[in-house]
């Protein structure tokens, strides 16, 4: 299944390198030296009961590694009350996911709550080709989703989640698509009520650079993201950005277990697994304290 996945969002990748010579390239690489834009945070709903997150996505939030499952791990290490729930498809824009998962959206969607907001918040992550390559529609799919969700959520907060492009972030080209992505990641943000951002890629850029101590290689090999053309992230990498993530939405660093949900391998057969951090993780320290930086 992995391999299927992996080669069919090949085509899309080199689609990326072969048109993204355009107007909106040049844009990315004049503006690659620009300070980050501050997105405040948005306000959560007032809930009565467990706070309610909703990941829309594909592979890129659960793939080797899962976002979800590593955020009720974290939930349930620090004693808070939530609930997670999913719309994912692997290797599509959300468009496409909804409409491969049209009853399983609708009835999502239906639900209510009696503090007025079925879900609290939504994790937004579109797919690569879209956020690099048409901002129009990202801004189009973000809209969607906040409408369908608005009907028995009007005051969830959304976070959108900044992708990293999919070429080592040594690449001589690298900063101008990532320029891309984060500009586009900062539109759609902008284009919804009560959005913020979250930095994954920014922070992931920061583990890349030796931060507190910390390599992203392990006898030779990249360990926060596959080598593959989609660079779906390991271990070290989800480890890190669900730190962040539990961060941004209890604005509290999380008590770490002992055992996490992780990747076993990168092979088909290879499953999410609870597994000793020590021995999953590369240099958990150094990734908590690069985390802590993005409160």
């Amino acid at each position: 299944m992995k391999k299927r996945i992996l080669y069919s969002l090949l085509g899309a990748f080199l689609l990326i390198s072969c048109t993204s010579g355009n107007k909106q390239s040049a844009e990315g690489a004049d503006s690659q030296e620009k300070k980050q834009e501050t997105i405040a945070k948005p306000t959560p709903p007032k809930s009565e009961g467990p706070v309610r997150v909703l990941f829309v996505g594909n592979s890129h939030t659960e793939y080797f590694a899962s976002f979800p499952l590593m955020l009720e791990a974290l939930v349930k290490e620090n004693g808070k009350q939530a609930e997670v729930v999913t719309l994912i498809e692997m290797g599509v824009s959300i468009d496409k996911n909804l409409s491969a998962n049209k009853k399983k959206a609708k009835d999502l969607f239906a639900k209510t709550d009696k503090d007025g907001n079925y879900l609290d918040y939504i994790i937004l992550q579109e797919s690569t080709p879209v956020a690099v390559q048409d901002e129009d529609k990202y801004v189009e799919n973000g809209k969607t989703i906040h409408t369908m969700a608005a009907t028995n959520s009007p005051d969830v907060a959304t976070y959108v989640y900044e992708l990293m492009f999919p070429e080592d972030y040594d690449a001589s080209d690298y900063k101008e698509y990532q320029t891309i992505l984060t500009d586009n990641a900062i539109k759609v943000t902008k284009s919804l009520p009560n959005t913020g951002i979250l930095r994954f890629a920014t922070a992931l850029g920061d583990a890349y650079q030796g931060k507190e101590g910390y390599s992203n290689k392990k006898d030779g090999k990249d360990v926060l993201r596959h080598t593959d053309n989609s660079r779906h992230m390991l271990n070290d990498a989800v480890f890190m950005n669900s730190i962040i993530l539990y961060q941004t939405l209890f604005g509290e660093t999380p008590k770490i277990p002992a055992q996490l949900p992780l990747a076993t391998g990168t092979g088909d057969n290879d499953e999410i697994s609870l597994m000793d951090v020590s021995k999953g993780v590369s240099n958990p320290e150094a990734l908590q304290k690069i985390a802590a930086a993005y409160k």
